[in-house]
């Protein structure tokens, strides 16, 4: 039996409905005193040696680790026999990882001046939360991986190195809801709460076993336009139960748990259901605070000032609650809506325009400073628009910095991860210098040139299909109306032809320039909603609309260039085919 022990002092993992298999809760001892298997003390003499053992979960997924915690009195040694070994303290814990091999039953025993104790772990290949097992399989077209060569990957990166990932924001609860309504089949034998739980624990088990250290969750919801601007919780999309799940799950796993909003600017009403207007037609739309085009949105003053009370509001509130559950990272800014300074028809002077873009960073400082002091993780800007200002860049933790498309239409045949890593290595040069105004770039009024302490997080973000190489990411999520090469369709997910060896080459061909690169300090790298949550590769045709959810790098050739970067070790891709 393969199995690493380790040895150590270590917070009690709790099992969270099983924590892997749906396991006992923790507390289950069997307790001996005396050798006589019925726990007790053997009558009023107080120095007979007693023992307890406990185990933080008896039922547990091959690959996890649990923690065996003992406390023994009126002893003068104790000694571990089973599926453990060794003289042990008479009090103490020790961490025991089960490998990917270890399926079946383990006994540990422990032995205390002739009292003993014993637990029993059961250790499956299979994860399960009551009756419900992960219905989706990762079955793939072989047309799907396309012709680009990626190469091996070329090195890892370093233990002080965060090595993230962000789930993708369609909540597990949204598509467990979408199943129920269109293919019930498929989730029959689960209910929301036991899907939600296990299809999030999977995905955080596999990312651990990816080399990921830190898992960033990002989550919106609708807004009451009644009054001031204020969040509708309970339209958020993960709910404030599902994140506490994920963030007690996560670390669990060892992992870190950061937490980014999104600004869905869609009117809600209390009970969270979309709030209906009419357009110019006559049809029947969704009603937003403000008019949203394309992931943009045009400013005035006015309009800035709004958004900024109610993101300073919310934000703060979520600061609140991600330091009252241990949360370890938060951002500031915002997510999924770029704001425009040129007015709200393009009409803004130069002076209007720098005039709301020092208010834009004015107030980010002080919704920074307002998170600080009521959250003690780490503060991350960059989900949004941000530049070089010292009023932000000076006093948060982590800056993410992102990459656009490296090449032309006309490189498209061509293109290689030689290529992508000389594109993506010029322009992280050429950011440097713009931020720091070096070689002929302006300077904005508060420019910090505190380089030193500048942490950045490179955001690496590409689609599976080649088209993201030289046009960059196209809304295909879902069945909507867009344009590729040129021509509208009104089902644009249909129309995207996987390509996951596309992916591949960028990934592979920024990692190199990250890795190579001498211009700024890295706190590491991440994947901004990089992650989708279950199996599915193939649209069903029903509710997921896999590959077009395509920027996600999971069960994709990608995901193990992400292993070798983040672990050092290789892993064949080895696609299922349909």
């Amino acid at each position: 039996m393969n199995k690493i022990i380790t040895i150590g002092m270590t917070i009690m993992l709790t099992s969270c409905g099983g924590g892997g298999g749906g396991g006992t809760d923790i507390g289950a001892a069997l307790i001996t005193a005396g050798g006589s298997g019925t726990g007790g003390n053997g009558g009023n003499n107080t120095t007979t040696p007693t023992v307890s053992l406990s185990a933080s979960s008896y039922e547990v997924v091959a690959g996890d680790t649990i923690t065996l915690n003992w406390s023994s009195s009126n002893a003068t040694s104790c000694t571990a026999s089973g599926s453990w070994s060794g003289e042990q303290a008479l009090s103490g814990n020790e961490n025991i990882e089960f490998l990917p091999s270890d399926i079946g039953g383990y006994y540990f025993n422990i032995d205390c001046s002739g009292a003993t104790a014993s637990v029993e772990i059961n250790v499956t290949d299979k994860d399960s939360e009551g009756s419900c097992t992960n219905p989706h399989t990762a079955k793939i077209e072989r047309n799907y991986l396309g012709d680009f060569d990626a190469k091996t990957p070329q090195n890892s990166f370093g233990d002080d190195h965060i090595k993230a990932i962000g789930l993708k924001d369609y909540g597990i609860g949204w598509i467990y809801q979408a199943y129920k309504d269109q293919n019930p089949s498929l989730v029959a034998d689960c209910t929301k709460t036991e899907y939600v739980r296990l299809m999030y624990r999977e995905t955080l088990r596999r990312l651990r076993d990816h080399g990921v250290t830190t898992v960033q969750i990002y989550n919106f919801s609708g807004w009451s336009d009644e009054g001031d601007w204020e969040v509708v919780h309970a339209s958020k999309h993960i709910t404030d139960e599902e994140v506490e799940f994920i963030t007690q799950t996560g670390q669990d796993f060892g992992l870190d748990i950061y937490y980014a909003w999104q600004f869905n600017m869609e009117v809600k009403d209390a009970a969270g259901n979309a709030v209906k207007v009419r357009d110019a037609s006559g049809n029947l739309t969704n009603k937003l605070l403000f008019p949203f085009d394309g992931g943009n949105v045009k400013l005035d003053m006015e309009l800035l000032k709004k958004i900024m009370d109610a993101h300073e509001t919310h934000i703060y509130w979520e600061a609140d609650r991600a330091e009252s559950i241990g949360m370890d990272g938060i951002s500031a800014d915002w997510s999924a809506m770029w704001v425009n300074f040129r007015g709200l028809d393009n009409d803004a002077s130069v002076d209007e325009e720098m005039e709301m873009r020092d208010y834009y960073m004015e107030r980010m400082g002080q919704i920074v400073d307002g998170i600080r002091s009521r959250f003690n993780g780490k503060i991350i800007i960059g989900e949004g628009i941000t530049w070089n200002d010292e009023r932000v860049w000076d006093k948060v933790d982590i800056i993410k910095f992102g990459f656009p498309r490296f090449l032309t239409d006309d490189e498209l045949e061509d293109g290689t991860v030689d290529l992508i890593e000389t594109r993506a290595a010029d322009y992280i040069e050429r950011a440097y210098n713009a931020y720091y105004c070096y070689n002929g770039y302006p300077c904005w009024d508060r420019t910090s040139f505190n380089n030193n302490n500048h942490k950045m997080m490179f955001d690496l973000f590409a689609q599976s299909h080649m088209g993201f190489l030289s046009r960059g990411w196209i809304e295909d999520g879902f069945c909507v109306t867009g344009t590729v090469n040129n021509q509208t369709y009104d089902c644009i997910q249909q129309q995207v032809q996987p390509d996951f060896s596309a992916q591949a080459i960028w990934y592979e061909g920024v990692l190199r320039a990250i890795d190579k690169q001498s211009w700024f300090e890295v706190s590491g790298t991440t994947s901004s909603t990089g992650y989708w949550l279950s199996d599915t590769l193939m649209h069903d045709g029903i509710v997921e609309a896999f590959p077009s959810i395509s920027q996600s790098i999971r069960g994709k050739p990608a995901e193990k260039i992400i292993k070798y970067w983040y672990t050092g070790e290789y892993e064949q891709y080895e696609p299922l085919y349909d």
